[in-house]
């Protein structure tokens, strides 16, 4: 993912990814971006995990990776327009990453129950991103479908 998910190589390593694995992980996302402006670093974490796979030759299938938004960083998931009409005209700096995770496979999803909370309708969001009833249940459901749970 150009731009994004940058990582140091590591030499001789103890432990790496293997490529003769299947990854099935979710990140679960619900801390306020760090450094208003930037790129939300959880969904940066993301875009470092599927660089870091393809490094070392993990290919991943759709889907395999699920990012789960939902708290103060369920406002990542926002159109553009969305975002600047809520926050004082500032851009959404989490947009093109979204783009860019969901052509490598990546799953986007937002807990329903905090777009409610919101008040954001699907109109407001990110074309790339798809809700679901809530985060608690999407993590557990995909932990019992054998997916690893990343927590930020």
């Amino acid at each position: 993912m150009p731009g994004f998910g940058t990582y140091s190589e590591i030499t001789d390593p103890f432990e790496k990814p293997d490529a003769n694995l299947r990854y099935k992980i979710i990140f679960d996302v619900a801390q306020a971006a760090r450094t208003p402006g930037a790129v939300h670093q959880g969904l940066e974490r993301v875009a470092r995990m599927v660089n870091l796979l393809s490094h070392y030759g993990v290919a991943l299938q759709p889907g395999d990776i699920v990012v789960t938004l939902h708290g103060p960083a369920a406002r990542t998931t926002l159109t553009e327009k969305a975002f600047a009409a809520r926050f004082d005209g500032e851009a959404n700096p989490n947009a093109e990453l979204i783009r860019q995770l969901t052509v490598a496979g990546v799953s986007v999803r937002l807990c329903g129950q905090s777009m409610v909370a919101m008040g954001v309708t699907r109109e407001e969001l990110n074309p790339d991103v798809r809700v679901d009833v809530s985060a608690i249940t999407t993590i557990g459901t995909l932990q019992m479908r054998g997916y690893s749970l990343i927590q930020d």
